[in-house]
Parts: C-alpha cells; structure tokens; sequence
C-alpha cells in the first residue's frame, strides 16, 4: 500500500492505493467530479449556496451531483454540505471498478474506504482512532463547528458519521453537527441517540465529541486511543 497526495484547485487529498496506476485513476475520478460539479453550478448557482435541499434539474441521471442532492435532502442540508464526500466516494469507486483491493480516499476528513486489510482511522480533534476492518465500502466523515474551512452552524469540536456511502455521511455529518449547542452530557448524549434513531436508516453510527464530553449511537468501530498530529489532516 502507498499514500499519494493530490492537489487542485480547492481539493486536497490523500490517497491510500496499491500503486500508481490505481492512485492516477483516483485523479482522473477526483478532476471528473469536479469538472461535472462545476458545469452543474453555472447551470444552477443555487447549488453552491443554499443552505437547504434543492431541486437539481437538468443533471445526469447518475454522477456526483445527483448523488450530493439525493443525499442534502436526506439530510435536510444544503448539496455542498456533501461535497467532500461526494468527490472522494466517486473516486473510491472509480478504482473498486479498476479492481483495487485498497482504495482509500480522504478529502478534508472525509474518508471513503474500500480495503483487504484493517485500517485505523483518526478522529480530529481528539484522542481517539477507529479501526476498520477489511470492507468493500465504508465511509467515515467529519465536520467540526471549530476546526476546518466547512460551514457548520454547531459548536462540536468533531462530529463523525460511519455509513456505506461517503456523499451520505459528509451530508450527514453537516446536519448532526448543526445541531450540536451549548449541551451538558446528558443533553448530548440524548441528541447523538435521537439523530441516530432518526437516521439509522441511512447511517451505521455516529460520535460526537465536545470538548470533554463524547457521545456514540448506533454500530461503532472499535475504538483505541491515538496520538496524532493536525498535519496529517489534508487541507484545502
């Protein structure tokens, strides 16, 4: 397994693939995705900036921004709020269909997994990394109202969702983490459960964490305490 790293425009990622020519399809999956969101936006500027699901008329049948509306309104949050996620999943499936036995894509926290072989995921900022065992398709996505350029109308310091698909969780995330206000443990231990109750139709599990206080629902992986730094986050 190797790790590239992969930059364009606002997209920076991090790429865990067997070998180079799985690690350029990735790329030409991620510039692909991009390129059809950007198209899509001239056609319909609400996409960029709406805060709520819209519809999204005219767009292909099948790619990344018919997934990112199908999932805002699962969410009830606006179609970028899924952005990231969406990028990195369309990539990931791009080299299962190449058929990669590890395809890992992480877009700003957003992380699509397909892998042969466990992996340990961190949870930023925190102390805590999860562990994933092998899987054909996992996804784990994370906002913060504190830390990272997205947009979130919370104060969690991390909000994390596990779900099948990336564009799901990264929508996911925004909308539970919206959510997140000055609550005590209780308060947030009773908001993680009731969101997840809501949404376990869609989602597999979900964590947050505020300042010292940290909150599950639902099936988590496996947890082990971490020690890592913010470099290993990519940025845009």
């Amino acid at each position: 397994m190797k790790s590239y790293r992969f930059s364009y425009k606002e997209t920076n990622v991090k790429i865990l693939a067997e070998n180079e020519e799985f690690y350029e399809i990735a790329v030409k999956a991620i510039l692909e995705a991009r390129s059809e969101i950007e198209v899509y936006a001239k056609l319909n500027p609400y996409f960029l900036i709406s805060y709520e699901p819209i519809d999204c008329p005219n767009c292909q049948k099948k790619g990344v921004v018919i997934n990112m509306c199908r999932s805002a309104r699962l969410a009830n949050v606006g179609p970028m709020a899924s952005v990231a996620g969406a990028i990195a999943q369309f990539a990931v499936d791009r080299m299962i269909e190449a058929g990669a036995k590890i395809a890992v894509v992480e877009n700003g926290g957003d992380i699509a997994i397909h892998s042969d072989r466990e992996l340990k995921i961190g949870v930023y900022p925190s102390k805590i990394a999860l562990v994933i065992p092998p899987t054909d398709r996992i996804s784990v996505c994370t906002s913060s109202g504190k830390v990272g350029p997205s947009v979130s109308f919370g104060w969690a310091d991390a909000v994390t969702i596990i779900a099948e698909d990336a564009c799901v969780a990264d929508a996911f995330a925004t909308a539970l983490g919206n959510s997140i206000g000055d609550l005590d443990k209780e308060e947030l231990e009773k908001t993680v459960a009731r969101f997840y109750s809501e949404n376990k139709e869609f989602i597999k599990g979900a964590i947050v964490i505020k300042e010292d206080l940290i909150a599950f629902a639902g099936k988590i992986p496996r947890i082990l305490p971490a020690d890592f730094g913010e470099d290993l986050i990519t940025k845009p």
